[in-house]
């Protein structure tokens, strides 16, 4: 009798495990190993591959940088990021994101010939090498009627990512001037669905609400 007990026990358990069906979100790299960072937090080790599970239904922010494969004891490097999305997950199933390929480059990466087929525009995204003189340009300038006049004269023939306009804002510590600058590069923006995480940093509500509708009134235009 106890062994029929225990057989039952255990069938139980068996059938119990393929009724839970596998659900979460996946992240591809190809060969690039990659950092997936959720809502700000860092989900797994460096690797071509991250599967996040037992997420509930909501909306999550996914950040995707390139990384390197780290010894022990080693420092995670944190590279370029490759993909950030805001993306709803209903609780079912897998849902499937793909950063890398399996070629030789990166597809996507704003300063190489490769890129998504949904942004073509990045051909004339500033290249990170050439973003991180003009920001430190930026940076080192005293006064900001000549950053602002440096920021324009480049918005003329380029265009940039939500990542480096968030840099240059954050270079200022009034809400004004933030604005001023989230204005001014937004018709120049390539991933505009990222624009949220510029808005973020603005330190009052009543300001991030008049972005937001700038950002409406300006697709309204459109």
């Amino acid at each position: 009798m106890r062994k029929i007990i225990i057989c039952f026990c255990i069938l139980l358990t068996t059938l119990s495990l393929k009724a839970q069906t596998i659900s979460g979100i996946s992240i591809d790299g190809g060969n690039i190993p990659i950092l997936v960072y959720i809502g700000g937090d860092q989900m797994c080790l460096p690797s071509t591959s991250c599967f996040i599970a037992n997420l509930r239904p909501d909306y999550y922010t996914v950040e995707v940088y390139a990384t390197r494969r780290i010894r022990p004891g080693e420092r995670v490097w944190k590279g370029e990021r490759l993909y950030t999305e805001r993306i709803y997950f209903n609780g079912n199933g897998v849902k499937y994101i793909q950063v890398g390929g399996t070629g030789g480059h990166r597809p996507g990466r704003p300063d190489q010939g490769g890129h998504r087929p949904e942004y073509g525009q990045y051909d004339r995204v500033m290249s990170s090498q050439l973003f991180d003189t003009f920001f430190n340009k930026m940076k080192n300038e005293p006064f900001s009627s000549d950053r602002l006049k440096m920021l324009e004269a480049a918005l003329v023939n380029t265009d940039f990512t939500c990542g480096q306009c968030l840099r240059l804002v954050k270079l200022y510590s009034f809400d004004d001037d933030k604005m001023k600058i989230m204005k001014l590069m937004y018709p120049r923006i390539v991933d505009r669905e990222a624009f949220f995480t510029v808005i973020d940093v603005l330190t009052f509500s009543s300001n991030k609400d008049e972005m937001n509708e700038f950002v409406k009134n300006y697709s309204i235009r459109r």
